[in-house]
């Protein structure tokens, strides 16, 4: 009996040591890179269309297009035979996307010659076909070249991507291409009208956007100046001519507070959960030494007072620009719903400021706020434990699910002493069991001569096209209060100076089980509602045909949640116990039976002498 007890102590030691340790281990590099242990995470989209995002890194003194296909297993971001190499050029963006409206994914990159210092990018394009990636020669003429870096859009709602920037003689541009693969048509934008006579050129770098702004369901254009911003409506008129292309609206001052200010990347996000998308601008003065956080309240920019200062009393704040870092060129945050609460946090590099300058990536939570500028109600904390113990010497951070399990995960570049770059996993491992809806709206375009795939059952799969920029979703629910809870969000928004946005959208429900009342999908003036959804559900929309939204198909997967996954786990390991309890005692029961029997016999023997 007691060897019997000590084989239970043992199992029991065994489960608690497993459970803490998955409960624990933050860091799952090795788990998620494998033996990839050098990189730049540039952007993220599905290459090959089997509904996992894949990672497109630049290697090897920036001169490497590498990509790294996501899998369901460890590890599990894994190393293509897709290569792209440069001699004479440095890679200086990815930008994913389908430009030649074959339903396949092709990658586009910015490129630039060592040690040059202008801001003058030629652009090629690495076709995607059925057999993976057809690399373009850099001796070949670059397609277009940019002043900058350009935006990915969808000019004229063809679902293939075309682009905004400026050209070599600051005049900005759209670059529409079609499906022949060739350079694409150029439409000059037309002049802003601005209320004073001055104009103002485009700032380089910039945080341009292509998101709906006025909730009509069609992507405008936000354009960041050295004055402001300003807002480009997209057009909806009768004939196909006039819905493409943007119409100027108005331009969004930004406030000159303080002398020399440093004006960051904005981001935009449902910052209160109102249904809109907030401006977040980050800014700070005096070498970054004075930091602090804008929002749009829908009317003018408010400091939110973000307390940059940790429990040791050290004060803290954002990277001042620096030129050979290509995540620090300019302040940078990145926006998800870490917590799954509903609110969309940032991760943001910071460093202090003394004789030695210690860099560090963080986590800022939404949280309500007391002392906000009415009408805001909500600020940022900065969260100092919450990617430990990742997070030192670390100049960038994005989101990433690596479990596909709806929970945001953390991707970290780490930058050694030597200037190399290394990605980070980080699993985001919350202490209590929080729903989501997971969206992704595809580009919807097909194409027959594409290979047919079958899913494990051996079912026929097929794909409906690539990363789409522009399309706004929105949601609506009840909370386990009885209180009304809406959100909206727009996917890939900014593709740019390493936006690093996910091709998908997530939206965090906290811990309210109940059914989604209505999401609803809108691009291009057209919009479609689905009711009842069932919350952890991926949602995948194929907003085919464009003008009929009632046709749009919506294919929806379930994930499990964690109570129902730790439940699993613990009635495994109960029957695991009782099983072993039962054949224990069968042994034992069958032992005593065979010394029973071996008696008898003895027995049966004494007596006949």
């Amino acid at each position: 009996m007691s060897k019997f007890l000590e084989i239970i102590n043992w199992l029991t030691s065994l489960l608690l040591t497993v459970w803490l340790n998955c409960s624990v281990a933050n860091d799952v590099t090795p788990q998620v890179f494998g033996e990839v242990r050098e990189g730049i995470v540039a952007a993220f989209g599905d290459f090959n269309s089997d509904e996992l995002t894949d990672v497109f890194l630049i290697r090897n003194n920036m001169q490497v297009l590498e990509i790294l296909y996501g899998a369901d297993t460890e590890p599990f971001l894994r190393p293509s035979n897709f290569y792209c190499s440069y001699k004479k050029y440095i890679i200086t963006s990815v930008v994913p996307g389908d430009y030649d409206g074959d339903a396949l994914m092709d990658v586009l990159v910015t490129v630039k010659e060592k040690g040059s210092k202008n801001d003058v990018h030629n652009v090629y394009i690495h076709w995607g076909d059925s057999d993976g990636l057809n690399c373009t020669d850099e001796r070949h003429e670059p397609l277009l070249k940019t002043k900058g870096e350009p935006l990915a859009i969808d000019y004229n709602r063809d679902m293939i991507i075309d682009l905004y920037g400026v050209r070599e003689n600051n005049a900005r541009t759209f670059w529409i291409f079609n499906k022949t693969r060739e350079p694409p048509l150029q439409i000059s934008q037309a002049e802003p009208i601005y209320e004073t006579s001055t104009t103002s050129e485009m700032r380089i770098p910039n945080a341009n956007a292509y998101l709906d702004i006025n909730g009509d369901f069609i992507a405008d254009l936000l354009v960041q100046t050295d004055k402001h911003y300003e807002v480009w409506h997209g057009r909806n008129g009768a004939d196909p001519e006039e819905k493409q292309g943007f119409t100027f609206n108005r331009t969004i001052d930004l406030p000159i507070v303080g002398s020399k200010p440093i004006w960051g990347q904005a981001v935009f996000s449902d910052f209160e959960l109102e249904g809109v998308e907030n401006v977040i601008l980050p800014i700070c003065f005096q070498d970054c030494a004075n930091s602090t956080i804008l929002v749009h309240d829908g009317k003018s920019f408010r400091d939110i007072h973000v307390n940059f200062k940790d429990p040791q009393a050290v004060s803290w704040g954002f990277v001042p620009p620096q030129e050979n870092d290509v995540y620090l060129k300019t302040i940078t945050a990145r926006s998800g719903d870490f917590n799954m609460d509903g609110y969309p946090d940032l991760i943001m590099t910071l460093q202090t400021f003394g004789a030695t300058h210690k860099r560090q990536t963080f986590l800022l939570e939404n949280v309500p706020c007391k002392m906000c500028n009415s009408p805001l109600k909500r600020t940022y904390e900065v969260k100092w434990n919450a990617l430990s113990p990742l997070g030192e010497n670390t100049v960038a951070g994005a989101f990433y699910d690596f479990y596909q399990d709806g929970v945001l995960d953390v991707i970290l570049i780490e930058k050694s002493n030597t200037g190399n770059y290394r990605p980070l996993a980080f699993r985001n491992t919350l202490d209590y069991d929080a729903n989501f809806v997971k969206v992704i709206v595809l580009t919807s375009l097909t194409n027959k001569k594409n290979p047919t795939m079958r899913t494990a059952l051996g079912r026929k799969k097929r794909t409906y096209g690539t990363n789409l920029p522009g399309p706004r979703i929105t949601y609506f629910t009840t909370t386990q209060e009885g209180d009304f809870q809406r959100g909206s969000s727009v996917q890939l928004p900014q593709s740019s100076y390493f936006a690093l946005q996910l091709p998908y959208t997530i939206f965090g429900l906290g811990r309210t089980p109940n059914f989604v009342d209505s999401l609803t999908v809108g691009l291009g003036s057209k919009s479609r509602t689905w009711t009842q959804l069932i919350p952890n559900s991926q949602i995948i929309v194929v907003p085919k045909p464009l003008e009929d939204p009632q046709r749009w198909k919506a294919q929806l997967f379930v994930t499990p949640s964690k109570l129902i996954l730790m439940s699993v786990v613990a009635l495994g390991g109960t029957c695991l116990v009782i099983i072993l309890i039962i054949l224990v005692l069968y042994i034992k029961e069958k032992r005593e039976d065979k010394q029973e029997k071996l008696q008898e016999a003895h027995r049966f023997h004494f007596d006949a002498m």
